[in-house]
Formats: structure tokens, sequence, C-alpha cells
């Protein structure tokens, strides 16, 4: 994806495409909604590794539905059996949750936190709601590499491994999480020492950012269009 395209244009085009996305029905666009997918990955140069969560909790929709719903046996499970009718159903949900995880994932995965709030406020949004994405998303990075400091001593100090270590995890983790309201109001007195928090005027859409809607619609209106044809 290329980076000339500003915040803003990025912020509006995944979410004309992801209502796009979510309003597709017909089973027939499950290929088309895969290809999307995969041509949005590669355009966003996103690492496989990252999509384990999504694809694991896709494949839970498609069984999960698979063997709680359906009438027709599409193959027996001893007891249990994977109904054609859930795994279809379960199957449009995980498509269609994969392509708008990749559609976000290439538009604004390489966005840094200040950009990302940036083009939030280039979109006319109160600056509070700005500026508490920003503190979001610094707090997580701070928070992440405080549990990742916390878990390199621990295993340097001969902690137990694999699940044996889960009790020890759970500590680390509570312990953060007593300190993230003193943490978050620390960032969130820096940030506002460093002028967030305080009105500043948007510009105006340019030529490019147009252009780039106007693509992010012209493709939502052509799958949607696909889909009541299908």
């Amino acid at each position: 994806m290329p980076d000339t395209i500003t915040p803003r244009a990025r912020i509006l085009a995944s979410l004309v495409l992801a209502f796009a996305v979510s309003a597709v029905t017909s089973p027939i666009m499950l290929p088309l909604l895969a290809m999307l997918a995969g041509v949005a990955l590669w355009l966003g140069r996103a690492p496989w590794r990252r999509l384990r969560a999504p694809l694991v909790l896709a494949a839970v929709f498609v069984l999960g539905l698979g063997l709680a719903s359906g009438t027709t046996v599409l193959l027996p499970l001893g007891p249990l059996a994977l109904h054609a009718e859930g795994v279809q159903a379960g199957a449009m949900i995980a498509a269609r949750m994969l392509a708008i995880v990749a559609l976000v994932r290439a538009l604004l995965g390489r966005l840094s936190p200040q950009a990302l709030a940036d083009g939030l406020r280039g979109l006319y949004l109160p600056p509070v709601m700005a500026d508490m994405t920003l503190l979001t998303l610094r707090y997580l990075d701070d928070a992440r590499a405080e549990l990742a400091r916390a878990e390199l001593a621990r295993r340097l100090r001969g902690g137990p491994v694999g699940w044996r270590g889960l009790p020890d995890r759970a500590m680390i983790l509570a312990a953060s999480l007593i300190r993230a309201q003193d943490r978050a109001e620390r960032v969130w007195a820096a940030m506002r020492l460093r002028g967030h928090g305080a009105l500043r005027a948007a510009a105006w859409p340019s030529a490019g950012e147009l252009g780039v809607i106007g693509l992010a619609m012209a493709c939502a209106a052509a799958l949607l269009a696909l889909d009541i044809a299908a």
C-alpha cells in the first residue's frame, strides 16, 4: 500500500470497504472474499503469524456453527455431526471477518499511533476521541514492553516454562493491571505537556484523498452489486 495515502483517506477507505464486506450475504461470494483478503494482505505486507488469532476464531465459527446448527449431515463425528448449513453460515461469517481484518491491516497496519490520531482529527471528530485513541495505543505499547521485560526476568531467574509457568504469568499480569491506572495518568500527563487535547483546524480533503475515497466507494459498490446479482 503506497505510503503517500494520507491517514484520513486510509481510515475512510477502510470504513467504506469494511461496511461493504459486512453486507455481503451470498455464499457464492466466498471465493471473492478470500481473494480480496489475500490481495489486501499482499499489498499490506502483513506477516501471516499476526493473523493466527483471527484464523483460530474463524475456525471456531465454522466448527461451532457446523456442529450446532443445520439438518444436512456433512460429516459424522461419533455422537456429533458436522452439518452443511452450519458450515456454510460459519464460513460466511469467517470469510467476512478475515476480509475485514485483512483490509484494515493493509490500510491502517503500518500507521504510527500519532498518524492514526492525526487521521481521526482530520475527520472532524472531537479531539478527546483522537487523544484517547493515541493514549490507548501508547499505553498498550508500554504495557506490552513491561510484560516482556517481566517475562524475561522470570525466565532468567529460572522460572518454570510451559503450563507450569501459568501461575507466575498470572501474577505478572495482575501486578501490571494494578499499576495500570498510575501509568495511564503519567502517559496522559506527558501527552498534555506535548500539546495534545487542544483544538486544531482540519484541512480540506485534497484531490488525492478524494480519489482514494472514490476508488474505495467504487469497489464497495461493485462488491455489493455482485452480491445482489449472485
